[in-house]
């Protein structure tokens, strides 16, 4: 009888063992796999799939917030990968549709230290954000959401899809294949879709930082700043990067002095990025005996010997701010320096590049 006894208590135990088991198993799956989970977010706009190995670390895929526009393809989505009891912090990332005006990557303070970005065909990742130019055919009809109203396209505008992280580093390759599917299904729903969205198949990733030579930065020959451009303790070349990509080339020079100083530089023959810059609102002035365009005061397309060549030079808002307590009440001003510093990279860029010497206009 107290055989019979113990033999139903420990058949028992062990089913009890048994279910714990399986009940802690399933928790954990739930919370840090994404077993039983969503096939696809944002209204079916983000593959679970693609969001699993761009936010490249153990946990569940979950949808915070979405936006997206009544009978049009603009969306904004944020979804996040949690995870419990594995030490991983959250990872958030934030997907949406945007417009841009002219060449964006190259001349806005929203997207910095364009040679630390990884290039693929119409777009590029680092880290922590991303984007995808979509086909012209899609500028005029995808726009973006910005609260609680959808902002249609403008005449100026580039349509894109974008993509920011936070909590940790993204996948970059992942990323950028998440980016370009995303982009194909925007651009499918606009009804503005071609071939011009390829799978982004190799990455082009930056050199190392390096030491600076100052009167050779970027590795072109006799490129320096201007003496104006340096603020002896403020800005003074420190560490340069360099990202030689097949069709796009940049520089970013890092200023000791003051933190987050930095100027950087791009050439191009990107095409998208040449008819983006050329579509932005700004004047335009043709260059003499037709070698070229000069947008703005820091941007330029040259007619080089093997085709069209996008130029510009952006300026972090610190250096900005160095360079007009540095000017103030002195000459050269604060615009002539930033035209001459652009010049000077224009007139080394362009050697190396079998491309006319040209003179920007005051």
């Amino acid at each position: 009888m107290n055989i019979r006894i113990r033999h139903t208590k420990t058949t028992l135990f062990t089913f009890i063992a048994l279910l714990l088991v399986a009940s802690l198993t399933s928790l954990h799956c739930w919370w840090n796999t994404n077993v039983w989970g969503d096939d696809a977010f944002c209204e079916g706009t983000l593959s679970s799939g693609d969001i699993q190995a761009a936010l490249d670390v153990p946990g569940r895929v979950s949808q915070v917030f979405s936006q997206t526009a009544t009978g049009r393809s603009e969306f904004n989505c944020t979804v996040e990968r949690s995870s419990r009891f594995i030490g991983q912090d959250n990872l958030r990332m934030r997907m949406k549709t945007g417009t841009s005006e002219g060449a964006f990557p190259f001349t806005t303070a929203a997207w910095k230290n364009p040679a630390a970005r990884s290039y693929f065909a119409r777009g590029a990742v680092s880290d922590t954000s991303g984007y995808v130019i979509l086909p012209r055919s899609c500028w005029d009809k995808v726009g973006n959401i910005q609260g609680s109203r959808t902002i249609a396209p403008g005449p100026d505008t580039v349509a894109i899809v974008e993509a920011s992280v936070e909590g940790g580093p993204a996948h970059r390759r992942s990323l950028a294949r998440l980016l370009t599917h995303t982009a194909q299904k925007v651009a499918e729903a606009a009804g503005c879709s071609d071939d011009e969205l390829g799978e982004p198949t190799t990455l082009f990733a930056p050199d190392a930082p390096r030491t600076a030579v100052p009167h050779n930065l970027c590795g072109l020959k006799g490129f320096s700043l201007p003496k104006a451009a340096l603020a002896e303790g403020a800005a003074e070349p420190g560490q340069e990067q360099l990202n030689e990509a097949p069709h796009t080339w940049a520089c970013d020079v890092d200023l000791d002095g003051t933190d987050n100083a930095r100027v950087s530089f791009t050439a191009t023959t990107d095409s998208t990025i040449l008819d983006a810059a050329l579509r932005e609102g700004k004047g335009f002035k043709k260059l003499p005996g037709a070698s070229g365009t000069v947008v703005g005061a820091n941007e330029a397309i040259l007619q080089c010997a093997g085709g069209k060549v996008y130029f510009a030079a952006n300026w972090s808002p610190e250096y900005e701010g160095v360079l007009l307590d540095h000017t103030r009440h002195r000459q050269p001003s604060y615009s002539e320096v930033r035209r001459a510093t652009f010049q000077n990279f224009l007139d080394a860029a362009a050697a190396s590049r079998n491309c006319p010497q040209v003179s920007m206009p005051q």
